[in-house]
């Protein structure tokens, strides 16, 4: 997914991985909402996703929901995900996913974002490693994700003008 989007030359990717990010689970004396951050790492992820316009998230299904990692990094702040597009990649035994992304969707519903319809389900996902155990995308995969690519590249411009004209405003 990585390498078809730094193909879009329109837009600028940057692939973030909660596991480099390393939130500890929600440490904050006061909640996100109120936009008062006390610890630095907060305040640099707040950054991070603050100077972001839009969002694909890639995430497993463990136990029919999206793993605990994904949702303490998304409630960790609350404005710095508004009005901004997300789209969904998610991979998992029979269904792909598809329930991680329903449950991430009424997640991000309550955070303002622009939940984009498309969106990329992988059942089976181990079907598709190969002996390096790195994952090949089909050809209809790589199809999608360039439709998920480019609704979110068009949406995160077109939304950049409606915050804009919302922090006015407030």
């Amino acid at each position: 997914m990585n390498e078809l989007a730094q193909k879009h030359k329109e837009a600028q990717f940057e692939l973030i991985d909660l596991k480099d990010v390393n939130l500890p689970f929600l440490d904050e004396p006061i909640p996100p909402a109120m936009d008062q951050y006390q610890n630095e790492h907060t305040k640099k992820w707040s950054k991070v996703i603050d100077e972001s316009d839009g969002f694909i998230f890639i995430t497993p299904e463990y136990n029919h929901s999206f793993p605990a990692s994904l949702k303490n990094a998304i409630d960790f702040l609350a404005r710095e995900w508004g009005y901004k597009p997300v789209s969904f990649v998610s991979y998992g035994a029979q269904t792909g996913g598809s329930r991680a992304i329903e449950q991430l969707r009424q997640v991000v519903a309550h955070l303002r974002m622009y939940d984009l319809s498309e969106h990329i389900v992988i059942p089976d996902y181990w079907n598709q490693l190969n002996a390096e155990q790195k994952f090949v995308p089909t050809e209809a995969q790589n199809e999608q994700a360039e439709k998920v690519i480019t609704g979110t590249v068009f949406w995160a411009e077109q939304m950049k003008n409606a915050r804009k004209l919302l922090a006015k405003a407030s």
